[in-house]
């Protein structure tokens, strides 16, 4: 099988790259890196944070064919049910402040069950960063957990007859307050800029301490996420069935 599994930043792919011999097969304009993994040719796309980042790296590595596609990398909490480092596969994504939502493929979230996910009702995709717990809780009504990009990553493959799923580890929980702004901190790529986020932390230091335990976590987050891909695409070779798809776009 043909599989592209996308990650936002370095971050989220580092657990997962360091268990496996990924090559990386181009820098520009988007890094992408192969493997094989259980049989099943395996590329792994850095998108970017956001949206915009999102579609246009998904719609540039769809150029080249493949069987399904996950949406992967980390997912803020919005249910406080969910905990740091736990896998959740979202049934449907919607995107913000807009009447649009797309599905995850049946099969492939039912595969991700057994595989060890929490299937949750909706993600949510939101143009920017819900840092603050109180915004966090101001959603919960609307999703489990809020992301950036597997809206238009799902969109991109339905559009492409891509069957595919969003399933991603949780970084931070309901009720955790990120300690910086890192929409500030982006780049026109979509990555991290560690020089301003340096910046902010000379300007609030007293945040620090909270920045390494996010960083913790989300270091705990990937290697349980890496854990995860690893048994899902086994699962995947023994189960597929290629003829079916049960992708689900809506307005």
């Amino acid at each position: 099988m043909k599989i592209l599994v996308t990650f936002a930043v370095a971050s989220e792919f580092a657990a997962w790259r360091r268990q496996h011999d990924f090559r990386q097969v181009a820098h520009e304009p988007f890094e992408l890196y192969v493997s094989e993994i259980g049989g099943n040719a395996v590329r792994a796309l850095l998108t970017g944070m956001g949206t915009a980042a999102a579609s246009a790296a998904t719609r540039w590595a769809l150029t080249s064919p493949a069987d399904i596609c996950v949406s992967s990398g980390f997912v803020g909490a919005l249910n406080g049910s969910l905990g740091v480092g736990m896998v959740v596969a979202g049934r449907v994504v919607l995107r913000a402040e807009r009447e649009l939502a797309v599905a995850s493929d049946h099969q492939l979230l039912a595969i991700a069950q057994d595989a060890g996910a929490r299937q949750v009702e909706r993600f949510l995709t939101s143009e920017h960063l819900i840092a603050d717990a109180a915004q966090k809780v101001a959603l919960a009504g609307e999703a489990d957990a809020v992301e950036m990009e597997s809206f238009e990553i799902l969109a991109e493959a339905a559009r492409h007859g891509v069957r595919a799923a969003a399933i991603r580890s949780v970084s931070d929980t309901a009720s955790c307050s990120l300690p910086y702004d890192f929409d500030r901190a982006r780049d026109a790529r979509g990555q991290i800029r560690l020089s301003a986020l340096a910046a902010q932390v000379l300007c609030q230091p007293q945040r620090l301490p909270a920045l390494l335990r996010l960083a913790r976590d989300c270091r705990f987050a990937a290697r349980q996420l890496a854990d995860f891909l690893d048994q899902y695409l086994m699962l995947l070779s023994a189960r597929l069935d290629l003829s079916q798809s049960e992708m689900v776009a809506a307005t």
